[in-house]
């Protein structure tokens, strides 16, 4: 009886002891997963600022290009911004929600500035050309700004 009992008592202390180890497996599996969402927002963030940086890139290439004279290569580049903006809004929405009707309206600017680069052809029409020149830079302010702002949360969250 006595070697009965103390097989239970066995059994009962390694049934504990396993259940005991799942518990702290399961509590650790909690916080890794904790910390990989943690990390995938971190890169989509991160990814976001990116493709917005890309996008300023762009900008700056657009008024360069205008700057040279070479108003083509400044319109190529003013579409590759309207073709980018959408898209990248939809990707990135969950971080570009604050500045989601910013972004809508620079896509209108620079559709608009596409269609004053293909006036600016010949260059002849030097005002044309250097009001072209001052809406891209403003445009390019405000992409600025908004990655910027998406850059200083990136900051705050990583700190």
């Amino acid at each position: 009886m006595i070697l009965h009992d103390l097989f239970d008592w066995t059994s009962s202390g390694v049934g504990l002891t396993g259940l005991a180890l799942t518990v702290g497996a399961l509590w650790q599996a909690t916080g890794a997963k904790r910390a990989a969402t943690e990390a995938r927002e971190a890169v989509y963030q991160r990814n976001a600022a990116d493709a917005l940086a890309e996008m300023v890139r762009l900008a700056e290439d657009c008024e360069q290009y205008l700057l040279l004279e070479r108003p083509n290569e400044a319109a190529l580049r003013a579409r590759d911004i309207v073709s980018r903006i959408p898209k990248e809004r939809k990707r990135f929405e969950r971080f570009l929600i604050a500045d989601s009707d910013k972004l809508k309206a620079l896509e209108i600017v620079f559709q608009e500035l596409v269609g004053q680069l293909s006036l600016v052809r010949s260059l002849e029409d030097k005002a044309n050309a250097r009001s072209t020149g001052d809406a891209i830079g403003r445009a390019k302010a405000e992409l600025s700004s908004v990655h910027g702002r998406l850059l200083s949360r990136v900051d705050e969250e990583d700190s």
